[in-house]
């Protein structure tokens, strides 16, 4: 099998537009970025969207957070048509946009083989609604993950590529 890998700003619009054609369908893509590790990894995971958002706090968006730039990270804060998004990797930056701006919700994490839908994987439901409170607890987790794994202690702030 062959691999095509494109600038998001041409990848994206492509991918919005064929799960359009399919009614709604599924899109799935292979996670980029260590910005939401450690529950999602960077060129191991994949990642299936739907374009229902029907946004919730604790959901994993991905956005259009500036003209051609996309974010894959969680909802921390949704006021009214206003998000704040994080990484769960990451300790202190935030995005912030508009309702609008989102243009597919990850539906489900597919990891060696078994898929974990973000909405009922009592798992993934549980560190959805921790995960983002823990700020120190965090904190202490991402630095010993990042030691453990070879990474720079500090996390950078990548989008899917």
């Amino acid at each position: 099998m062959k691999t095509l890998r494109l600038p998001n700003e041409e990848f994206m619009p492509v991918l919005f537009s064929l799960m359009q054609e399919e009614g709604g369908a599924s899109g799935t893509m292979t996670a980029r970025g260590q910005s939401m590790m450690p529950f999602i990894r960077h060129n191991k995971d994949l990642l299936r969207f739907t374009l229902d958002v029907d946004v919730r706090l604790g959901d994993v968006v991905l956005a259009e957070v500036a003209k051609g730039h996309y974010v894959c990270h969680r909802v921390v804060s949704l006021q009214g048509d206003r998000l704040t998004m994080r990484g769960d990797g990451n300790l202190v930056g935030v995005e912030h946009c508009r309702l609008a701006d989102v243009r597919a919700r990850l539906q489900a994490v597919v990891r060696d083989g078994k898929t974990y839908d973000l909405r009922t994987s009592r798992t993934w439901k549980l560190y959805s609604a921790l995960w983002p409170r823990w700020s120190f607890l965090r904190r202490v987790l991402l630095a010993f993950y990042r030691a453990t794994h070879g990474m720079p202690l500090l996390a950078r702030n990548v989008s899917l590529d």
